[in-house]
């Protein structure tokens, strides 16, 4: 019987949700969806396809007290530092291979999903590609031209996947209306493989992590191993050169609410078009269209539209929806002026 494996990347800081989200308490952590987390809500999804003791949740070691209450079961692998996404799936293989694993499944802690069993089926699909010793991402109907998104061109069908023909990470606007137009898909950021493949994927085009897992696996301390290893995403040092790709498409509403805009998307609106979260009160006259989140106490707003305003304790954000992705930048000269 195959051994599956399954690696949870939950390292990430989700800038572009501050206030609300913060360096002690990132997006995976925060209990947007009737109290309970993206991370909660992935680790419920994903235990039907693969058990709790073969799960690995990744996150940096600074966040260990927040993540140790969802770990019940699940193991936490305690990263050094922050090395992107590379560094954590570099974990995950060297974790899989120590422990004879057959195949690896690879997702983020972070997106919401509209529909659990679907979803679990598109894994399936990934895992079943991974024994013919291809890489697998998942893929996703685009709904909009997206900037923030990475897109997969789709090469023939074959059986249940396509044949990935390219990576293309985050292209302008007037590319992405091009590639939403040309039939590419999304990429969904969670991939499958055998361990062993993408262990001969880092020696092809990632040396410094094939260095980094041969010295893991002879027993080097994490921490001198992740001292020298270089910032960099799987997608871009790996996924992007993968010559023997494969792309299972998901059928099931997705977002990777990566931004205050994107919670328009996976919430109900009012009357009013607004959606407002959080345990205080929104009072609001002649207000249309706008996210507004209080942590507690009332936000009042009068007379605007199209506007997020987030009140976290004693800090508050007040931008334009289609500016909502700049709030990283904010957050930078906010930090750079304390």
């Amino acid at each position: 019987m195959k051994r599956t494996y399954a690696l949870v990347m939950a390292g990430g800081r989700g800038e572009r949700l501050w206030p609300l989200s913060r360096e002690d308490r990132p997006k995976p952590f925060l209990p947007l969806f009737e109290g309970k987390t993206l991370l909660e809500a992935t680790l419920e999804r994903l235990a039907p396809l693969v058990p709790p003791e073969r799960t690995l949740l990744a996150v940096r070691r600074d966040q260990e007290a927040v993540a140790r209450p969802y770990a019940d079961g699940v193991r936490l692998l305690l990263e050094p530092l922050g090395r992107d996404t590379a560094g954590a799936v570099l974990l995950g293989v060297a974790e899989a291979l120590k422990e004879g694993a057959d195949r690896l499944l690879v997702l983020p802690a972070d997106h919401y999903v509209g529909d659990d069993e679907a979803y679990r089926e598109a894994l399936a699909a990934m895992l079943e590609a991974a024994e013919e010793g291809y890489v697998v991402a998942l893929g996703l109907r685009p709904t909009r031209p997206e900037t923030e998104y990475g897109y997969i061109r789709l090469g023939p069908k074959e059986g249940l996947w396509y044949r990935g023909e390219g990576f293309v990470e985050k292209p302008s606007y007037a590319k992405a209306l091009e590639y939403l137009r040309g039939g590419y898909v999304w990429n969904g950021g969670v991939f499958a493989f055998a361990p062993a493949t993408m262990a001969g994927l880092f020696r092809r085009h990632l040396p410094s992590h094939a260095e980094a897992l041969a010295r893991l696996l002879g027993g080097e301390p994490l921490e001198r191993v992740y001292a020298g290893l270089p910032k960099i995403s799987i997608d871009y040092g790996v996924m992007e050169k993968a010559e023997a790709l494969r792309v299972v498409l998901g059928r099931f509403p997705w977002d990777d609410v990566g931004n205050w805009r994107a919670l328009e998307r996976v919430f109900s609106q009012d009357p009013h078009e607004n959606v407002v979260l959080g345990e205080g009160r929104h009072v609001a006259l002649d207000t249309f269209g706008c996210v507004v989140y209080a942590d507690r106490g009332v936000v009042a707003t009068l007379g605007v539209s199209g506007l997020v305003v987030a009140k976290v304790g004693d800090e508050v954000l007040v931008v334009p929806k289609d500016r909502a992705r700049e709030v990283r930048e904010l957050l930078r000269l906010l930090e750079n002026r304390r």
